[in-house]
């Protein structure tokens, strides 16, 4: 009876402090994998899908051949990635990031302006939030002067 107790006291503390997430970003705590590409001919391989979360792994900066020249590059010592997304439907889109990296959405070569910047709620895992309005077509999701070699990143498509 006492080790239940403590099971159940611990389970309910572990818990207690979890963020609640709207229904947009429910995805958010199912990563599966998804590797970085290092130019565009790697792009295939380094594919987002919509409303699903990946955690990504990030190379340093210098070897990374962005589409378009990232905002912040960062340094020698930072770590960024590229990858493709399909949108299928032009509206109000979410980038929610884990980590502090710069992000840009690009498509043919011309980067889309973000519309809001956020933080994710408390004890959510969420580092940054940042909204566009993207047409239909294939994007470039840059992430650059990141100081992780890893990030979970999550593009929804918001109401």
């Amino acid at each position: 009876m006492k080790n239940g107790l403590f099971i159940l006291l611990l389970a309910t503390s572990l818990f207690a402090n979890e963020a609640v997430l709207p229904s947009e970003l429910s995805a958010w705590k199912s990563l599966s994998y998804v590797g970085t590409a290092k130019n565009a001919q790697e792009l295939t391989d380094a594919t987002l899908t919509l409303n699903s979360a990946s955690l990504v792994g990030l190379l340093p900066t210098p070897k990374i051949q962005y589409v378009a020249r990232p905002t912040n590059e960062g340094g020698t010592v930072s770590y960024g990635g590229i990858f493709r997304i399909t949108i299928k439907e032009k509206g109000l889109y979410r980038v929610v990031l884990a980590n502090a990296s710069w992000i840009e959405m690009v498509k043919d070569g011309k980067s889309a302006q973000s519309v809001a910047h956020a933080q994710g709620a408390k004890n959510s895992g969420i580092r940054k939030m940042v909204d566009y309005n993207l047409d239909e077509g294939t994007y470039t999701l840059q992430l650059s002067a990141g100081a992780d070699t890893t990030s979970a990143v999550l593009v929804t498509k918001l109401p």
